[in-house]
């Protein structure tokens, strides 16, 4: 029997097999598959009514819209009343981006009617386009920095894009707006003075407004603090070495001094008035002069609890015990 033709045979498919495979082959490497790459805008963090913060200043924004064609937020600036409500501060609104508000407020405080929330007077709130680098009023920095309580504080504020007729405020949340008096301005530079008979002890945020209703605001601008002690005049007025006295101190805002001390001229020996006990218009406390430190003349202190000094200079003399 002969086996050519089966061989043939054999061969012939195998030839077929092979041009099928290379055809396959050469469709699968010159193919390709696209995969849709799809993007979502971030949805935001608040929604209309949320009040929102942060923990290194006392100012609180409502947020009144958000534009998803623009992620921008709308927000104005709020207080809480003494009735426990809340208010708008100046009854002007601001356009910032969603990721400036989100970044500078983390905290949502809490939700409340976006309509419950008014102006004091009745006045149409204005809404104002503002950016961190725009053209409205920026406040970089105000001197001095600390102010007492119940008295009048004349500020310079450094900035740029103020504008002639521009209104200054001083902001405590909770609080009414003060609004500065004698207001000096120039594009980088504004002279005013506050009084701050009606604002509380702790920090406050100065805020200018320009005509066109732009507004730039600097947060916790401004410590108030109460008033420092004053002293008029010391009981006894000198003391030997190695003795002890009641130090008499007479003045004005004496109510919460914590420590009297003693120092002499070069600052180098000081002596401490123990157990200080104070009302608001005299302090006593037991003077003990120690045998060791140098006499001569020393100035008296008043330290008060909240860090605030009263100064006598050169009030009281230390004497050799023989003297």
């Amino acid at each position: 029997m002969s086996v050519k033709p089966y061989c043939g045979l054999l061969l012939g498919l195998i030839l077929v097999f092979c041009v099928l495979l290379a055809g396959c082959s050469s469709q699968s490497s010159g193919s390709t598959t696209t995969i849709a790459k799809i993007t979502t805008q971030p949805q935001p963090k608040y929604t209309a009514g949320n009040i929102v913060t942060n923990n290194a200043s006392s100012a609180f924004w409502l947020i009144t819209a958000y534009d998803s064609t623009n992620d921008q937020y709308t927000r104005v600036l709020v207080q809480k009343t003494s009735a426990g409500s809340w208010s708008q501060v100046t009854g002007q609104s601001e356009i910032d981006t969603r990721i400036d508000v989100e970044k500078l407020y983390p905290v949502l405080l809490t939700q409340v009617s976006v309509s419950s929330v008014t102006y004091a007077t009745p006045t149409v709130p204005t809404t104002v386009q503002t950016t961190l680098s725009g053209s409205g009023p920026i406040v970089s920095a105000v001197s001095p920095t600390t102010g007492a309580t119940g008295t009048t504080l004349s500020v310079t504020i450094t900035g740029s894009n103020f504008q002639n007729g521009a209104t200054v405020y001083l902001i405590q949340a909770g609080l009414q707006p003060v609004t500065a008096s004698s207001v000096s301005v120039t594009s980088t530079q504004i002279t005013g003075t506050f009084n701050l008979a009606s604002l509380n002890a702790g920090p406050a945020n100065i805020q200018v407004s320009n005509p066109d209703g732009r507004v730039g605001s600097l947060y916790s601008a401004i410590t108030i603090g109460l008033a420092p002690p004053t002293i008029s005049s010391i009981s006894p007025t000198s003391g030997n070495l190695g003795t002890s006295y009641t130090l008499t101190l007479t003045g004005q805002t004496f109510t919460d001094v914590s420590a009297v001390t003693l120092w002499s001229s070069d600052a180098t020996s000081q002596i401490q008035c123990s157990s200080p006990s104070s009302a608001a218009t005299t302090v006593s406390c037991s003077l003990a002069i120690p045998s060791s430190v140098e006499t001569g003349a020393y100035s008296v202190e008043a330290l008060t609890s909240d860090g605030t000094i009263g100064w006598m200079n050169s009030s009281f003399t230390v004497n050799n015990a023989t003297s």
